[in-house]
């Protein structure tokens, strides 16, 4: 079955109407929500997990049965959704692993205890923590669809080290691929594309689109979009004049439509 990169079944809006963020205003916004409003950063994972294995299941055409997805899981709160999302597709029948873009004692404390549920849940076996050039290829040549959970909004220039190693890879592997927040590579701010970068087939923004992504320069890069509603409480982004009323009216999951 072929993957759908606009699944349908979702509710729309357009793009142009919807509000954008900075990185540095989408920083100050998860740091009101933690300090300001006791909005747990595990709360926006799991939500975040969750939209991303609702929207993995449609592209997938709703069917779990014989179904493939490789999760490329750097060490940030991006690698922790990734890992969440692994978890609730293989609650779902999907054959979901995760192919993790950073040695564990570099992640952070969120994304290490969703690798040790995977791990204790016997999901994810000791040697998926061993990326090596050949289990990646190995595994993403396997794959019906990948998830690009590497890094996320913080990245300003090119990947590096071993997350470098596997955007290549994956590029390489040309499986379609659905990259969470903005697609590796992308500059989340200007819109610029470095090399090593994905190219998705779709991209999930969590909560608002960052101004970057928008821009035509990497439209090719961010495929379709798609936005989450990760729960953020929207007086965070009252505090900086941004309103997000309407955004999520019909649905924690929307189809962006430029």
């Amino acid at each position: 079955m072929a993957v759908k990169g606009n699944p349908g079944g979702f509710p729309q809006r357009k793009l142009k109407d919807t509000p954008t963020v900075t990185p540095g205003q989408m920083r100050e916004i998860q740091r009101a929500a933690q300090e300001v409003f006791h909005f747990d950063i595990l709360q926006a994972v799991e939500n975040a997990g969750l939209a991303t294995a609702q929207l993995v299941l449609a592209m997938l055409g709703g069917s779990a049965k014989g179904q493939r997805v490789v999760v490329l899981a750097g060490g940030g709160h991006v690698g922790a959704a990734g890992l969440s999302a692994v978890r609730h597709l293989d609650n779902w029948g999907v054959q979901a692993e995760p192919l993790l873009g950073e040695v564990e004692s570099q992640m952070s404390f969120v994304t290490r205890r969703h690798l040790h549920i995977l791990a204790e849940s016997g999901i994810a076996e000791p040697r998926d923590s061993d990326t090596s050039e050949h289990t990646a290829e190995d595994h993403l040549q396997r794959a019906d669809l990948v998830v690009d959970a590497l890094v996320g909004y913080g990245l300003e220039g090119a990947p590096t080290g071993l997350a470098a190693a596997v955007t290549e890879i994956a590029a390489a592997a040309r499986r379609p691929i659905l990259a969470l927040d903005i697609p590796t590579g992308v500059n989340a701010e200007t819109g610029a594309v470095s090399s090593p970068a994905v190219t998705a087939a779709t991209t999930l923004v969590f909560d608002l689109p960052k101004t970057g992504q928008v821009l035509p320069v990497c439209e090719k890069n961010v495929g379709e979009l798609y936005a989450a509603d990760l729960g953020v409480p929207r007086a965070a982004y009252e505090r900086l004049g941004i309103s997000t009323r309407g955004v999520f009216a019909e649905g924690h999951i929307v189809r962006l439509r430029r």
